[in-house]
């Protein structure tokens, strides 16, 4: 039974959720560039992107003390309330990129399923404000994400601590090196 708690707190950290945010919307840019489906064809790339920002804002709030039972119940998939949640909880307020892409999705990333969303019938995706908001997001939080895993996960040693750092955020840029800037 230990284990499991143990296995579950790791899975559920603010550290695993940036990580699973950074694989989703990695794996969006991946759809995108190796495949030129259209909206019509397939929904993949703005779920993944979608989930991928949902892990990102939720990463924040564990790192600002939120249960995994209370975004469940109080956040679930909903991307707006988890922005207002983080910006209460003092997230730095996103570019009005950033905002607008995650509004502009968030009707279409629903609790029960995701809702048909097109950029256009028939055109190619173009997630790049999707993706921007992501990795803005993720880049804002890695610092707070980093220190919250070796406060409650971790052996803390300030080499240990900015390796982590160093890595995260040089994994990042090759993600966001692929992802046009966010006015």
């Amino acid at each position: 039974m230990a284990t499991t708690q143990l296995d579950e707190s790791r899975r559920t950290a603010a550290l695993a959720l940036w990580r699973y945010g950074h694989d989703y919307l990695k794996a969006a840019q991946t759809l995108c560039e190796s495949h030129s489906i259209a909206c019509t064809e397939s929904q993949a790339p703005f779920l993944l992107a979608a989930q991928g920002i949902e892990f990102a804002l939720k990463s924040f709030l564990r790192t600002r003390g939120v249960t995994p039972e209370e975004l469940n119940a109080r956040i679930a998939h909903s991307l707006t309330e988890a922005l207002r949640e983080a910006l209460a909880r003092d997230l730095l307020a996103p570019p009005e990129a950033v905002v607008h892409a995650i509004n502009c999705i968030a009707p279409h990333h629903r609790n029960d399923q995701f809702r048909y969303f097109t950029e256009g019938h028939d055109g190619i995706p173009k997630l790049a404000t999707l993706l921007g908001a992501g990795t803005w997001i993720l880049g804002q939080i890695a610092a707070t994400v980093v220190a919250d895993y070796f406060a409650f996960h971790g052996d803390a040693s300030e080499t240990s601590s900015d390796d982590m750092l160093r890595r995260m955020r040089a994994d990042l840029h090759f993600t966001t090196s692929k992802v046009p800037a966010l006015q």
